[in-house]
């Protein structure tokens, strides 16, 4: 399974690796028209439609990673 850092990365991994293998039936409308917008670099698609789109086509899951800084005696 492709890990990504942020969202745009993993809904561009979906336009060049899975969209073109959906059925017919399943590029709706709307789907064509978040693509065109996505690639269209003037036309913004929000992140809550990038979600949108991948949890009615794939799975996906958001991590989190947590690091503690270390403090520097320099501060």
């Amino acid at each position: 399974m492709p890990q990504f850092n942020t969202l745009p990365e993993a809904f561009e991994w979906f336009w060049e690796n899975v969209y073109p293998h959906l059925p017919s039936e399943q590029k709706t409308p709307a789907l064509r028209t978040a693509k065109h917008a996505y690639y269209k670099r003037d036309e913004n698609v929000s992140e809550k439609r990038m979600r949108r789109i991948l949890a009615e086509h794939v799975h996906f899951q958001v991590k989190y990673e947590v690091v503690i800084k270390e403090k520097n005696g320099s501060e």
